[in-house]
């Protein structure tokens, strides 16, 4: 009985240090991409929230210059820089407003008050 529980315990140990292995594994290559990644003008953040944009990269140093704003700069270490900023994919804006034009004219079409109150009370009543 005993042996059996050494044996678990020490199944227990070996798959928690594999996990942290792997897992020490993944940080090790996400770091290592990251900074192939860093090349001047590429949008960074540190470890600390500061926002810049990468000016130069002295790897020798473990030095990263970044532009904080226009002609404002700041010397961080290399690790202090946690994650590169991928631009952001443009907003589509749905063209929702069709029901404002008027279709045979093309252009748009002004609803006067009663006509919206009207079509206000009938979606009310359809339970729209």
């Amino acid at each position: 009985m005993t042996i059996a529980l050494f044996v678990i315990f020490g199944l227990l140990i070996f798959t928690m240090f594999r996990k942290q292995r792997k897992t020490q594994a993944q940080m090790r290559e996400k770091t290592e991409q990251m900074k192939e990644r860093l090349v001047p003008g590429t949008p960074v953040m540190t470890q600390f929230g500061l926002y810049g944009t990468v000016v130069s990269v002295d790897r020798d140093a473990n030095k990263v210059v970044m532009e904080l704003s226009p002609g404002s700069t700041a010397t961080v270490h290399l690790q202090a820089v946690t994650e590169v900023i991928e631009p952001a994919a443009p907003d589509v804006v749905p063209d929702d407003a069709s029901s404002l034009t008027d279709p045979e004219a093309g252009t748009a079409r002004t609803e006067t008050p009663e006509e919206t109150l009207k079509r206000l009370n009938d979606e009310k009543d359809n339970g729209k």
